[in-house]
């Protein structure tokens, strides 16, 4: 027989392996999800659907007056809801009775569970890094990441930017290599004021080529040393090598292709999570027709953008 049932698995896995878990899958494996979490993680209780409020266009009332001039009070609707379903992921954490009734200590027990917990952590960790960089197109249950916030045409938070070219976020999609040039107009393109893109992405590729621009002079009137070595130092404590252009740090993200190079303003960007399914382990359940236990480690939640000329992308490099 298990040296234990369920119970006492369930208690030993939300107290001390779960919230490993959601801080490795966060905080430790995909720089965006590092960012977010530290300033932009919205929990929400309840509702159909994700509401993402928009301001598509400015007020026309206002300006000067004197004395009692009548002013202008009339109501304007200036204010579009969006919205974004709900999205889910899963895994889980199983044990296997033979492997209980052999370790036959609590501590061998916790020590098999910190190591299934590992498993469960890379694991929603590999799930929530590619769904913040997905399209929601190729799996439509999957988060409407990246791939859905960075268009100029597609439908995103139920709005056509086809016919809403207001809502369409700045893309440049002409055929070039990276270069500074290149880079300083889509971040100029999604400068509003005083607020700008705030964090650059690109692969590996995009990161060695920006790598290599800070190296060369070729192009400069004048020779001077600039060195690839600036980096901000909380992603860079945090283990995220970045470089640094225009200010703003230049992360490397391997769910992307050589073809693109984004940048994102995080000010407009947020990441709503269930209350009810952030990382909500379920009780231990014995099989019905197995000796072992298992257990189911969800999430639900999504990314939004509510202004999408801030955010920013280069989509056809080719060197």
């Amino acid at each position: 027989m298990p040296a234990v049932g369920g119970n006492t698995l369930t208690a030993l896995v939300r107290h001390y392996i779960v919230p490993r878990i959601t801080d490795n899958a966060y905080l430790k494996n995909n720089a965006l999800l590092f960012r977010l979490i530290r300033s932009a993680k919205r929990t929400v209780q309840g509702g159909t659907q994700i509401e993402v409020p928009l301001m598509y266009k400015q007020l026309a009332v206002g300006g000067t007056y004197t004395g009692l001039q009548p002013l202008d009070v009339q109501l304007e609707d200036t204010i579009l809801n969006g919205f974004l379903n709900w999205k889910q992921y899963y895994t889980t954490i199983a044990m296997d009775g033979r492997t209980l009734a052999i370790a036959d200590s609590g501590l061998a027990i916790a020590n098999l569970l910190k190591v299934r917990g590992q498993e469960a952590y890379m694991k929603m960790a590999e799930l929530l890094a590619a769904g913040v960089f997905a399209d929601g197109v190729a799996d439509p249950l999957g988060m409407d990441g990246m791939g859905a916030i960075l268009s100029a045409s597609n439908t995103y938070a139920g709005i056509n930017r086809s016919t809403s070219t207001w809502w369409a976020a700045t893309i440049d999609a002409a055929a070039a290599a990276l270069s500074f040039t290149k880079m300083r107009g889509i971040f100029g393109n999604a400068t509003i004021g005083a607020s700008h893109p705030t964090i650059w992405f690109g692969n590996g590729v995009n990161y060695n080529r920006l790598y290599a621009l800070n190296l060369s002079t070729t192009g400069y009137s004048v020779d001077y040393v600039r060195q690839p070595g600036g980096h901000d130092e909380v992603l860079a404590q945090a283990g995220f090598t970045n470089l640094i252009f225009e200010n703003v740090p230049f992360i490397r993200e391997d769910n992307m292709v050589d073809a693109q190079v984004i940048a994102l303003n995080e000010n407009f960007i947020e990441l709503v999570v269930s209350h009810r399914g952030d990382f909500y382990m379920s009780p231990f359940i014995e099989s019905g027709n197995q000796d072992g236990y298992v257990a189911k480690l969800l999430w639900m939640g999504n990314l939004y953008a509510s202004n999408s000329k801030s955010q920013a992308a280069m989509t056809a490099l080719n060197g």
